[in-house]
């Protein structure tokens, strides 16, 4: 949470897709402080139902959505692994709050780092 706090207080941007119980603590804390966010969904946004805190904030100019697909609302892993290459792609620096060991996430970030992405694994 150290990490998202600095973020707030240098207003650097944040991408992620905002996912995790974790991510979305670190969302609401962005949001609050009026920091700059980019939600990556990996459902379609026509059909993503977006919480009255988001849309104020969209108002305010400090959130955008972009969405990684235009099709089904439903989210699986692959649209989960689109949507955060996308992130990835956007971004400076790449955090991960957690990674399981051999789980997708795990070797995306080793995928990353092969294409010279700068990438921190907290956990």
């Amino acid at each position: 949470m150290e990490l998202a706090l600095q973020q707030t207080r240098l207003r650097k941007t944040v991408v992620s897709g905002f996912h995790s119980p974790l991510e979305r603590s670190v969302l609401e804390l962005l949001l609050e402080a009026g920091s700059p966010a980019v939600v990556m969904l990996a459902c379609s946004i026509k059909s993503a139902r977006l919480p009255n805190s988001w849309l104020e904030a969209i108002r305010h100019g400090h959130l955008v959505i972009v969405s990684a697909t235009d099709v089904s609302p439903q989210v699986t892993e692959q649209r989960a692994a689109a949507r955060n290459h996308m992130a990835a792609r956007l971004a400076t620096n790449i955090v991960i709050a957690h990674a399981s060991p051999g789980g997708s996430l795990e070797a995306q970030a080793g995928i990353w780092r092969s294409c010279g992405f700068a990438v921190c694994c907290l956990g």
